[in-house]
């Protein structure tokens, strides 16, 4: 293990059958949807977009700009909350043609297998291509240690998944590394960061790195990247302590780090990241997903508290939570979609929706323990919801996508009519002790303002996402200032500003909330040191200094 990592030249690239898109009529018009992500908070711009289909070309591409001082957004599904992916001038780099499955990889000493895959691969992809084992795109393409590891993963008689399970399927696998993107399985899995096994990065001058995890470990608080040119640059890791929970807030810094964590959730200020390597798991052959019915939002809240204690009778995949607002959004998608959803009635405030492995040796006993627990706050098993299949779990899953859905459906409509609306929704998340409070501060505000809004989400990692829905342009100033009261109300009390949406161009203020000008100011040093002219993702994170 060294801290010093040697780039790799930019080679020479054939850019001639590279798609560029420079007619501004043509971006305004055809390509429009390249200019906003799913935040739909700005109105985006850029000279031309260019779509290359390899890593050399992304090299030869950062290269050029380099030399002339161009600035360069790196575009992954656009399918982000924060407006990471949305240029605001310069060249915009798209990264959906780079759609190849690499190489199968196997861990002999931890039995794991692990996927590589290109920057602009959808995440449902790669798992449909996991699951059911259609991997012969990648036969024969591998070193002999690679092959043997496909031709023994297709010869596994188990299925095998990415386990994290980011709600947006369709987002990148780029995408979701560079956002360290997490979801309902983060309960129990982990966000996207441990799961990354291996990335090739594109600096700002063209240089490529290759990042396999283990292999470079920070040294008295510092990496270095030894230059294709022979230069030394050296990367001081902050010192700013990151909170104790779920967190996608800033760049990740702890004293003797990994660097390829550097790189996972940078949002990509640091360079294009063209491929990773994920890690993989076993599917449980055995599986019950449940939607539990509760009187009350205390009942519910008190039941997460000792589903998911050290002694529970049951160890969860995930735990999800609808409020009794979220409810109503349920109720009216599922009757206009003639979905039936069984023991909901009208004395439910509140749904904890959850899913747990079972053998048939322990299945008797899970069963019995949730029983015990349900009973105690109110609930039980004949008044929720269950499933035992995969089917079944898949159409709890749409209906869990009612609430989202209704959202920014009613978004939309009230944009039509003020342009400055969007939706505000939180992604703060609060150690576990401040949960229940947490809940209640969020209420207590926007009930004596008439705000209207939505609190759904990861209530097994205290990462509830708070919906504010503004009916008109005065309400969202109004939203703005809500997000940063909580948000320094969660950094207070130890929690995170960013869960898992991260910061983007929408939410530096509240980045500076938790971090303070001096955890700003090393982020900025990080920056400069690996983007000495501040050329990619301009915004995003970090404002652009005055002098750039």
């Amino acid at each position: 293990m060294t801290n010093r990592i040697k780039a790799i030249a930019p080679g020479k690239a054939d850019l001639s059958d590279m798609k560029v898109v420079s007619d501004q009529a043509d971006i305004t018009d055809t390509y429009a949807l390249y200019l906003d992500d799913e935040s739909h908070s700005f109105d985006g711009q850029t000279e031309k977009i260019v779509f290359p289909t390899t890593e050399e070309q992304i090299s030869a591409i950062m290269k050029e700009a380099y030399e002339k001082g161009e600035p360069v957004t790196i575009q992954g599904g656009r399918t982000g909350l924060t407006g990471a992916a949305v240029p605001m001038g310069g060249l915009t780099l798209n990264l959906e043609k780079m759609t190849q499955l690499l190489y199968m990889q196997y861990d002999e000493k931890d039995g794991r297998y692990s996927i590589a895959a290109e920057a602009g691969v959808l995440l449902e992809d790669l798992v449909h291509a996991v699951l059911n084992k259609s991997l012969d795109s990648i036969k024969g393409k591998g070193s002999e240690e690679e092959e043997n590891a496909l031709a023994k993963f297709l010869a596994e008689g188990m299925d095998f998944t990415f386990p994290v399970d980011p709600t947006e399927m369709s987002a990148w696998i780029g995408g979701i590394t560079a956002c360290n993107a997490s979801g309902a399985r983060t309960f129990k899995y982990g966000a996207t960061r441990p799961w990354v096994f291996r990335v090739r990065v594109v600096l700002s001058n063209g240089d490529i790195l290759d990042i396999k995890r283990g292999e470079f470990i920070a040294e008295n608080g510092k990496f270095e990247i030894e230059q294709s040119d022979g230069s030394i640059t050296e990367i001081k890791i902050p010192t700013y302590t990151m909170p104790n929970t779920k967190n996608a807030a800033g760049l990740f810094a702890k004293p003797n780090m990994d660097l390829i964590d550097l790189f996972v959730g940078s949002e990509g200020i640091l360079g294009a990241i063209t491929m990773v390597e994920l890690g993989l798991v076993t599917l449980p052959e055995n599986i019950m997903t449940v939607m539990a019915f509760f009187p009350s939002e205390e009942d519910a809240v008190n039941f997460v508290y000792d589903i998911r204690a050290q002694d529970t009778p049951v160890q969860m995949d995930f735990l999800e939570y609808f409020d009794p607002n979220a409810i109503e959004m349920i109720k009216e998608k599922a009757a206009s979609s003639g979905i039936k959803v069984p023991a909901l009635s009208d004395q439910t405030k509140a749904i904890v929706f959850f899913e747990f492995e079972f053998t048939e040796e322990n299945m008797e006993n899970k069963v019995m323990g949730l029983e015990m627990v349900l009973n105690k706050y109110n609930s039980s098993s004949e008044s929720s919801w269950a499933g035992l299949d995969r089917a079944e779990l898949a159409k709890m899953k749409t209906v869990r996508h009612f609430v989202p859905e209704s959202v920014n459906g009613l978004i939309a409509q009230r944009k039509a009519e003020h342009h400055k609306v969007h939706k505000i929704g939180t992604d703060m998340a609060v150690p576990n002790e401040a949960l229940r409070d947490y809940l209640k501060y969020y209420r207590e505000v926007l009930d004596a303002q008439g705000m209207e809004y939505v609190i759904f989400g990861h209530i097994g990692d205290n990462h509830l996402h708070c919906n504010m829905l503004p009916r008109n342009n005065e309400e969202v100033d109004q939203g703005m200032d809500n997000y940063m009261t909580f948000a320094k109300r969660a950094v207070k009390i130890g929690g995170t500003v960013a869960a898992e949406h991260g910061i983007g161009k929408l939410k530096r203020a509240f980045l500076e909330a938790m971090y303070g000008e001096n955890g700003i100011e090393e982020m900025q040093a990080v920056k400069r040191a690996v983007d000495p002219q501040w050329l990619i993702n301009r915004g995003t994170m970090l404002a652009v200094p005055a002098d750039k």
